[in-house]
């Protein structure tokens, strides 16, 4: 017999399951009992989320914190009662379901008949006594088990239908939807607005409060202003055009207006308690007053007069005419400014034969960071372009912040062209002219070309010329696109440059090109990796610029006989490649320091002194004063450098003798400041008495140079004689003072030695506004700078920073670097570095 596994109403827990359905049975079983609890819940829970989202949408439209405080609090009291009674009726229909619910529900979910899991929990009424009942009980069993292997549990039944017949839900769902919308950004100060009804004074009770800031453009650099009606009010105010008023208002009553220059507009509701108004203030080229005015009601909260000041467009003038440089680069000196800063500065070429091509134009580069005035010089290499050789018009053009231009006079000249000494490469040239001015005349040029290759003794037989003659002339023939004329004028002036100076017009040219790529590379401020690659290209160019100038000076010497020694002319001043290359390193240093404008000018500084550099012969030499003063600067120099070192031992080995003093490791009988290490103070004091004999001597041959001995080189020497003694009697410390004063004695003597010889070397002016009798070595090294460290002679506007600077600069840079590689840092922070690092 099969006894039922449980009576009506009870559960058998030990009841038997299947162990085919084990695993799955109690997971549906339990998944369909959560279905009911949730088919429960969610229909109970309708009139509290209602109650709920009413709320949210009132407060998020803020209409609850336009209520009177009191009024506001019952509202918020009405819905808290309210919502407690959703919350009490929700608990009292919620139940959770017995386990022949959810197993009845999971048999109409699986389409089941006959309940099937009742009897999967039945047992048999007599095991053990019948084997055969046992088995059949078994066969029943594994029927049910393939029958019940489709187990499914469908999803709840939101339900709220049957609690929400006129569909309430859907209206305050859209009410939400238009809270969230006007809300926006501003949700929790609505939020907490609608939770906190305010019982203090009315907006209209309050004295009225006004609020006034002008914001400036940011490109003019100024900062806001706060206009305080209490100071300010009644006064002209200066603003540029283009700043931002934004007015605030709280307090009082009546509708809020600002009138600006008798244009008024109307304050909108900001919040609860504040009115605010944001308007452009604008002229135009002129600047004018507005009167500025702003009222609540019938009263006047604050007036001032506001005087607008125009954006005047920027000017540039040439300093000189426009000409060609030494070794044929166009140079454009020129000065450039704008009232809030320069944007950009450009030069525009144009042809005179055909005005309406477009023009050539690039960039003369600006300094990083708002520049409202710039002065310099220019260089540009323009013999390669195809206008090279015809008449031009140059004009330069700023713009600024806002795209205003100012542009020079348009200046007439023949754009500079390089000139070539052989007959071969001069016709090439020519020839490359012609295409330029008449590109469809290709015959003559085809002619010319042929002529040149019939005649290859001209070019030394040289292959290279040989087969760029042959190209080019087919080409122009057979290939009749526009493309075609300006790649045959290119390796026209590549032969040309081959036959004229081989490899030495190469490196020439790519050196300027390098030039040109750093200096770009430096104004748009670049990575300092591609600043480093391009210092490195630009020394091994310059190298080989250098010997390939050398080797060239060397093959025309080699053909020319050697003749009586001539002096320098007046203005010179010699240059070796050790000078250059420091000038680089320089230049990388203040790069990597975050000092790029100062590396920038050194670098133009540089392409100065190239485009002027020529190779003097071997017979060219410096006159004998200067070479005797220079030897002289350079023993003083080399006497300063011995006198410090004696001078750096002596101090630590009185630090020593002080140390040891306050450890009690002294004897009673030894003075104070004694040395313990005589044998070292002995060896210092003869090397300090032959400094003092040498720099005798070279007193007395700088008495005969000069015609007088510098003051502070006598009291040097005296110095000298004192620390001489102190060394000799065991006391470092008191030497260290002398040699300290003998040092700056020394450098003294060496600035009035500087002077004097310059003086003498200066007879009158020369050209350019040079001295006449100007050597090298008269009291500056061949940057132009003086022993202190000055700029370039002319122009000694870059200040090159000490080794001991550029070390802080660049510890200032890494320690602003690591501190931006924080992402945990506050993002004020974060921004205030990142606007430090831009102005490195």
């Amino acid at each position: 017999m099969i006894r039922p596994g449980q009576a009506a109403g009870r559960e058998r827990p030990g009841a038997p399951e299947p162990g085919v359905l084990a695993r799955g049975y109690r997971l549906r079983l339990g998944l369909s009992r959560a279905a009911l609890f949730w088919e429960s819940l969610w229909p109970a829970l309708w009139p509290l989320g209602g109650i709920a989202g009413l709320f949210l949408a009132l407060a998020l439209m803020d209409a609850l914190a336009e209520l009177d405080g009191w009024l506001h609090l019952a509202v918020l009291a009405g819905f808290s009662l309210a919502a407690l009674a959703a919350l009490a009726w929700a608990v009292r229909r919620v139940r959770l379901p017995r386990r022949e619910a959810a197993r009845r529900r999971l048999e109409r979910d699986s389409g089941f008949e006959h309940r099937p899991l009742q009897a999967l929990e039945d047992s048999l009424a007599t095991p053990g006594d019948d084997a055969e009942a046992e088995a059949l009980w078994r066969a029943h069993r594994r029927r049910l088990a393939d029958q019940l292997r489709g187990l499914r549990v469908a999803p709840p039944a939101a339900g709220w239908a049957r609690v929400d017949g006129f569909a309430l839900r859907a209206v305050v769902g859209l009410l939400l939807v238009v809270g969230l919308v006007v809300g926006g950004a501003d949700w929790r100060f609505r939020l907490s607005s609608a939770l906190t009804p305010s019982f203090g004074a009315t907006e209209a009770s309050l004295p009225p409060q006004l609020d006034v800031w002008l914001n400036p453009p940011a490109y003019t650099g100024e900062a806001p202003r706060y206009l305080d009606p209490a100071k300010t009010a009644g006064t002209r105010i200066e603003v540029p055009t283009g700043s931002r008023l934004l007015a605030q208002v709280q307090g009082g009553s009546g509708e809020a207006v600002l009138s600006l220059g008798g244009d008024e507009t109307a304050f909108v509701r900001h919040d609860a308690g504040s009115l605010r108004l944001e308007r452009a203030v604008e002229t135009d080229a002129e600047a004018r007053s507005l009167p500025l005015e702003i009222r609540r009601g019938e009263t006047t909260l604050g007036a001032w007069d506001l005087r607008v000041l125009p954006d005047r467009a920027p000017s540039v003038e040439y300093l000189k005419p426009p000409a060609r440089a030494r070794r044929g680069a166009l140079e454009l000196a020129y000065r450039a400014e704008d009232d809030y800063g320069l944007a950009g500065l450009q030069a525009l070429i144009r042809r005179d034969d055909r005005p309406e091509e477009e023009p050539l134009s690039f960039d003369l580069g600006l300094p990083s960071g708002e520049v409202t005035e710039s002065e310099g010089a220019a260089y540009r290499d323009l013999t390669p372009h195809p206008w090279a050789g015809i008449p031009v018009t140059v004009r330069l053009e700023a713009r600024d912040a806002i795209g205003q231009t100012g542009t020079t006079e348009s200046f007439a000249m023949v754009m500079p062209e390089r000139t070539f000494e052989h007959p071969v490469a001069r016709r090439l040239v020519e020839l490359r002219k012609r295409l330029t001015l008449a590109p469809e005349q290709r015959r003559p040029v085809v002619q010319g070309l042929d002529e040149l290759s019939r005649r290859p003794a001209h070019f030394a037989h040289d292959v290279v010329v040989a087969l760029a003659l042959s190209i080019a002339e087919r080409r122009l023939i057979h290939d009749r696109g526009e493309a075609a004329v300006a790649q045959v004028q290119e390796l026209l002036w590549d032969t040309a440059l081959h036959i004229e100076e081989g490899e030495l017009a190469l490196a020439e040219r790519r050196l300027r090109e390098l030039q040109e790529e750093l200096m770009e590379a430096l104004e748009q401020g670049a990575p300092e990796e591609e600043i480093e690659r391009l210092m490195s290209e630009l020394q091994r160019a310059l190298d080989d610029f250098l010997r390939q100038m050398a080797e060239q000076m060397m093959e025309r010497m080699g053909e020319q006989e050697l003749g009586e020694a001539q002096p320098l002319p007046p203005d010179a001043q010699m240059l070796q490649r050790d000078d250059l290359q420091r000038l680089i390193e320089q230049a990388r240093e203040l790069a990597q320091a975050g000092a790029r404008d100062q590396a920038r000018e050194l670098l133009s500084q540089l392409q100065q002194m190239l485009e002027n550099l020529q190779a003097m012969p071997m017979q060219q030499r410096m006159n004998e004063a200067a070479q005797q003063a220079q030897q002289t600067m350079q023993g003083l120099q080399e006497m300063m450098r011995q006198q410090q070192e004696l001078l750096d031992r002596s101090f630590q080995r009185s630090q020593q003798g002080s140390q040891q003093q306050q450890s009690g490791e002294r004897g009673e009988g030894e003075g104070e400041g004694r040395d313990p290490g005589r044998s070292s103070n002995a060896g210092d004091a003869q090397a300090q008495e032959a400094l003092r004999r040498r720099l005798g001597e070279m007193m007395g041959e700088i008495g005969e140079m000069m015609g007088e001995i510098p003051r502070s080189l006598g009291q040097a020497e005296q110095a000298m004689r004192d620390a001489r003694d102190a060394l000799g009697e065991g006391q470092p410390g008191n030497a260290a003072q002398s040699q300290g004063e003998a040092l700056d004695q020394l450098q003294q003597g060496l600035e009035s030695m500087l002077e004097s010889f310059a003086q003498q070397m200066q007879p009158g002016e020369g050209q350019d506004g040079t001295q006449a009798g100007e050597r090298p070595g008269q009291g500056r090294d061949p940057f132009g700078r003086g022993p202190q460290g000055q700029g370039l002679e002319g122009d000694d506007r870059v200040e090159i920073p000490t080794g001991s600077e550029l070390r802080r600069a660049r510890q200032i840079l890494d320690e602003l670097r690591r501190r931006r590689q924080d992402v945990d840092r506050p993002a004020i922070e974060l921004d205030y570095l990142d606007r430090l690092l831009r102005q490195f």
